[in-house]
């Protein structure tokens, strides 16, 4: 057994040093693949020059994902452009024909496209 020699010169330490204990990744998850996706993965990793861990992490993490649309948003939508072609078509025609009520006509359609936004935020609020 060694004892400490306090004379002895100092030894650098080799090596890479310790990671602090919120950078280590402990935690393992475990995916399965077909053997064409797999393929294309292990391919996208080495053209970008990254570990297969790395591109995951980059996807997972760094990609914005775009949440699908509920029944309800997906009928408000089609509401909205549908209002939004009878609104086109008015203005159209206000201006072909110089119709005095065409005002009255846009102000209705437009009526319907603020109630059908105010049904898609009370319907997303009581989401959160």
């Amino acid at each position: 057994m060694r004892k400490y020699n306090p004379d002895a010169p100092v030894v650098k330490l080799r090596g890479r040093p310790k990671k602090e204990s919120s950078d280590r990744r402990d935690r393992k998850v475990s995916v399965n693949f077909t053997d064409a996706e797999e393929r294309e993965i292990k391919a996208k990793a080495a053209r970008a020059g990254i570990s297969i861990a790395e591109l995951l992490r980059i996807s997972a993490f760094k990609l914005s994902i775009v949440e699908r649309l509920t029944d309800f948003e997906r009928e408000a939508l089609r509401e909205l452009m549908y209002q939004g072609k009878n609104l086109n078509g008015q203005v159209k025609a206000s201006q072909a024909n110089a119709w005095p009520s065409t005002k009255r006509k846009a102000e209705a359609c437009l009526d319907g496209i603020l109630a059908i936004l105010r049904k898609l935020k009370i319907q997303n609020s009581t989401l959160l």
